[in-house]
């Protein structure tokens, strides 16, 4: 098999994992590996079309959450297998697939011989005036979008934090931001009339995990061609406590402010300007964004188990 790995190199492991890679291939008697390296310029996605036009049969994914979501939006569509080894923080989509970033070399190999799954990819755009004109080009989720104060949360987690707690400094400016007030937003679901509402934040979900177990979708399925909506209308700071105990039972309770539904299209018009996050990386404020799901986009390599019949 003819392989294209796209490696982010600041990452800590990213020699070692270019080192397990070249060995593994060479275990299976493929091929040597082409080894493309991401830039700020080139954070993955055309490395993975080119890869793909070159005749590439898998492409692997090998850095943080950026690169494997710039690196999936490259390669959603095609014939072609994907592949993740996650060397970031977070690693959100990794965890949600059960491949976690234990040891290394069983996850290079659980890349390259991993069971194979389709699974849907989440798309954004924006555009300047609601209602009218062009969309922006797409751009992918793997994990969860939202708008609103959650948005917020992530432009405001302070650096020094990230490079010592991880993900927990985004705990850090979540705590900041609970108390600020909802925002008043147009929320069409699947084309139907916008509904006005107030919300501390509005997200939609491919995948339902985030970091310390949270379960933020209960029982969200990657492969089901929607994806599911959350309206958070929080109206009053006691409801928090509410819903931090739904996310570590992983229930579903409308009670706490929380309203779920499932779509393959939302569409979000803040009453003013605001910020999106894909996947915990923060994007310019915008006035209106509209995610959607493009189903079984990805043909993946799992661990085993983790395919659904």
């Amino acid at each position: 098999m003819q392989v294209t790995a796209v490696l982010n190199p600041i990452k800590p492991n990213a020699r070692e994992a270019r080192t397990e890679l070249l060995t593994a291939c060479a275990e299976a008697e493929w091929p040597e590996p082409v080894i493309v390296e991401t830039t700020i310029d080139r954070p993955g996605f055309p490395q993975a079309k080119e890869a793909v036009d070159s005749g590439a049969e898998l492409v692997i994914a090998m850095g943080g959450d950026g690169t494997v979501r710039e690196v999936a939006h490259g390669v959603a569509g095609r014939d072609v297998q994907f592949g993740v080894v996650p060397l970031g923080t977070a690693n959100l989509f990794a965890r949600n697939m059960g491949i976690l970033p234990n040891r290394l070399g069983v996850i290079v190999r659980m890349a390259l011989h991993g069971m194979l799954a389709r699974v849907d990819l989440g798309l954004a755009a924006f555009r300047e005036y609601p209602g009218v004109g062009p969309w922006s080009g797409d751009l992918p989720f793997l994990v969860m979008a939202g708008i609103g104060q959650d948005a917020r949360t992530v432009v405001e987690t302070r650096d020094g934090l990230k490079g010592r707690l991880g993900w927990l400094a985004y705990m850090e400016s979540g705590v900041r931001h609970m108390f600020r007030e909802p925002i008043r937003m147009r929320v069409s679901v699947d084309n139907a009339p916008a509904e006005e509402v107030t919300a501390w934040t509005v997200l939609a979900g491919n995948c339902g995990r985030i970091p310390a177990g949270i379960e933020v979708f209960p029982g969200a399925v990657v492969d089901d061609g929607q994806l599911d909506i959350l309206l958070a209308r929080i109206d009053n700071p006691l409801r928090w406590v509410g819903v931090a105990a739904q996310g570590l039972l992983k229930l579903r309770n409308e009670a706490s402010g929380l309203q779920y539904l499932g779509a393959s299209e939302v569409i979000v018009i803040p009453e003013e300007a605001l910020p999106i996050q894909l996947d915990g990386d923060a994007y310019l404020p915008v006035n209106e964004v509209r995610f959607k799901v493009w189903p079984r986009a990805l043909l993946l390599r799992l661990p085993p188990g983790k395919v659904r019949p």
